[in-house]
């Protein structure tokens, strides 16, 4: 029995309770005071009270590059000109950020930002103009000057809201070849061949969403890019499309309704698209913009999912115009941000069926959140 100490000391060692690190998340305010960061406890559900992590007008949109050393983001763009923003920080070991340096994002309004899965191409779309530019990302973070600038052309049947081109997004695919932008203004989902190395985009294709003032806003991919999941602001349904012959081309699958049949949708717009990170299932939000406290959270099972792609189920957002939520990596959470009530509330989600409760867990967000990512060191 020589080895009882060391048999002693193994099974003090694995009775010692280890306590996981809280979950990082940086929070977009848009108009308001900056990019704020906050903590999610993954194991009770509990959130700290957020704290500005940097000063920054119109950080409506974040980004977080695969190194995690640097965050990108919206932002107000050069004094006494009409175009937007882009800007570069490094992020600081508590989380804090510094400015590293910022751009023009060569048109108005800019409302998405992303980066290439190698980390070298920064990629904006500008709502308001109606364009799209790319940027290299250079060793120390900072930004190029635009390498690509392209501005998209024609109109939709919706007399406000397509007037013009409105490109909402920008998502690279996973295999990282193509770049996608969701353009309300002219019911497309105009494709661009991505050249990370030189960070250009050079465009491909251009795929119409079946249907009248649809309104393309954003879109997720499946992690084996086979089903693209692209969100309708204006019709407030989701519609799945798969990739097509010619490059950068989709070929439409179907369309479901945001709602249940028969819900009113006057005043309403969605916002948001996310897929649950085993795959199977797909969230969106639907805004209120009417005010009247119809905000709220849809449930799809994915084209993975044994029932195949519908709407499962559609809840209260527990917040006013829930512009932005996201989920956290172990697919256990949700956080829902009201632009307009100024707050995030905690959903508890269960993996086996998708499923979203409110756990009355609400935190108060300066300025009103618009983009919530989350951070892992």
């Amino acid at each position: 029995m020589k080895n009882i100490p060391q048999i002693a000391a193994l099974a003090a060692l694995l009775a010692v309770t280890v306590v996981a690190e809280p979950l990082r998340f940086y929070i977009g305010t848009g108009p308001g005071n900056g990019i704020y960061l906050a903590e999610l406890d993954a194991e009770t559900g509990a959130l700290s009270t957020p704290r500005l992590a940097a000063e920054v007008k119109n950080a409506g949109f974040l980004a977080i590059h695969p190194n995690r050393r640097f965050l990108y983001s919206t932002a107000t763009g050069p004094a006494g000109s009409k175009q937007g923003g882009v800007a570069a920080f490094s992020i600081k070991p508590d989380g804090a950020l510094e400015p590293i340096n910022s751009r023009s994002s060569e048109g108005s309004g800019p409302c998405h930002v992303s980066i290439d899965a190698t980390g070298r191409c920064l990629m904006v779309a500008n709502y308001g103009s109606g364009g799209v530019a790319s940027y290299r990302i250079l060793e120390d973070g900072s930004l190029s000057e635009a390498v690509s600038i392209h501005q998209h052309e024609g109109s939709g049947a919706h007399a406000e809201r397509q007037k013009g081109p409105h490109a909402h997004s920008i998502i690279p695919n996973p295999a990282n070849t193509f770049a996608y932008v969701p353009d309300l203004g002219i019911d497309q989902v105009v494709a661009y061949r991505l050249d990370p190395a030189a960070a250009t985009l050079e465009k491909a294709a251009a795929t119409p969403v079946p249907g009248s003032a649809m309104g393309p806003r954003h879109m997720k991919w499946s992690a084996d890019g086979q089903t693209a999941y692209v969100l309708n602001e204006l019709d407030l349904s989701l519609s799945l499309f798969r990739p097509g012959k010619a490059p950068g081309q989709l070929e439409h699958v179907a369309t479901v309704s945001a709602l249940p049949e028969g819900a009113e949708k006057e005043g309403m717009t969605c916002a948001e698209i996310r897929i649950h990170p085993n795959g199977k299932f797909v969230y969106c939000s639907t805004r209120d913009t009417a005010k009247n406290g119809r905000d709220t959270l849809s449930l799809f099972g994915s084209s993975t999912h044994p029932g195949g792609f519908h709407r499962i189920a559609t809840l209260p957002a527990e917040v006013s115009v829930p512009r932005n939520f996201n989920l956290d990596p172990g697919g256990r959470w949700m956080l829902v941000g009201g632009q307009q009530s100024k707050d995030i509330a905690l959903f508890r989600i269960d993996p086996a069926t998708g499923q979203a409760t409110f756990t009355g867990t609400k935190i108060p967000v300066d300025g009103g959140p618009i983009c919530l990512e989350f951070f892992q060191p």
